[in-house]
């Protein structure tokens, strides 16, 4: 399925030829959009970079923060009453959203690092919380930058493996990429369960 929803993304980005003014402004709608419903950022980045290569990163990164705070200012304004009444039956989403309030943009770090829950349901989970939508932005934004330029690169460089340029150097270099991200995937997934068994044990005890 993730590799039949990467191919057709590679399509369709592929009938804008080469990256330019109408090509960008395509990859940024496909970007602001995936930041508005359920489909897996890293599949599209993987797509951009197979296509544009690294050179889309920027285009992805704006993009990327404007869909979210977009979904985010949604949440907030349009739809709180309608969210909360999800929310509510889901403990989980709950701490979440009790741990932004307690860490701030520190839980927007983690989360945009590694999180298991799905970048829309983040942005909409955040809006419901009291962070301003300042360091909101500016969190989403900088901590998206990891995962953006890594996937874009394995992208880049799986493609040159496919078209035989790359050679074994290039697959050897994104294995070891990708090795790298499982890596830092663990350690901030660690780091995220501790926060989550903190926040609960100072609720616990208050």
């Amino acid at each position: 399925m993730s590799l039949d929803l990467t191919q057709a993304l590679i399509d369709f980005l592929r009938r804008w030829g080469e990256l330019d003014l109408s090509s960008g402004a395509v990859l940024a709608a496909v970007f602001v959009v995936g930041g508005m419903v359920p489909v897996p950022r890293t599949f599209l980045v993987l797509a951009a970079g197979v296509v544009f290569g690294m050179a889309s990163i920027p285009i992805i990164m704006v993009a990327t923060t404007v869909g979210c705070a977009i979904t985010f200012l949604l949440a907030r304004y349009l739809f709180a009453e309608r969210l909360w009444r999800l929310v509510e039956r889901k403990p989980k989403l709950l701490a979440v959203m009790e741990a932004v309030d307690a860490e701030g943009w520190r839980i927007v770090a983690l989360c945009r690092l590694a999180s298991p829950i799905p970048s829309m349901i983040q942005n909409a989970l955040f809006g419901l919380t009291r962070m301003g939508l300042w360091p909101y932005t500016w969190s989403t934004f900088v901590f998206t930058i990891p995962q953006i330029i890594l996937y874009a690169y394995l992208g880049a460089v799986g493609k040159a493996a496919l078209l035989g340029t790359g050679g074994e150097l290039s697959l050897g270099i994104m294995a070891a990429g990708g090795l790298t991200f499982l890596v830092m995937v663990l350690l901030i997934t660690r780091r995220v369960r501790a926060s989550m068994r903190e926040l609960k044990a100072r609720r616990a005890a208050s």
